[in-house]
């Protein structure tokens, strides 16, 4: 899984890159946080350990909850390029760094408006 540097995540959010790096990092750092326990502990079915990294991580940033975005399919296409979908934390604007991860796995530091822009995205 490729994950963000501890230098890139406090560029993004000042003086919290250790703790989420931390998260990234560890399953039990995740499942031991307040926020990941709370989300898991509202669910008939144990949420996966990527949706409670998620919570934890949103709660140690301090945004405004973690949002999901889905592929545009466009049946106008004459070439379907496969983009994997990613869900991110709510900073409260599209052009401010957050942390991202995508349906693959991998967690990067980007704003979402610019991959949005590139197309592809609803």
């Amino acid at each position: 899984m490729n994950k963000p540097s501890v230098k890139t995540l406090n560029r993004a959010f000042s003086g919290k890159g250790k703790a989420l790096r931390l998260l990234l990092d560890s399953d039990t750092a995740v499942r031991l946080h307040p926020a990941a326990i709370a989300r898991d502990s509202t669910a008939y079915h144990p949420h996966t350990i990527a949706t409670l990294r998620l919570e934890a991580l949103n709660a140690v940033a301090e945004t405004y909850g973690v949002e999901y975005c889905n592929r545009a399919d466009n049946p106008m296409d004459k070439v379907t390029v496969w983009r994997p979908t990613f869900e991110y934390l709510n900073t409260g604007d599209m052009y401010t760094p957050t942390i991202i991860r995508f349906s693959d796995g991998r967690y990067i530091v980007a704003d979402v408006g610019s991959i949005v822009e590139r197309g592809g995205y609803e």
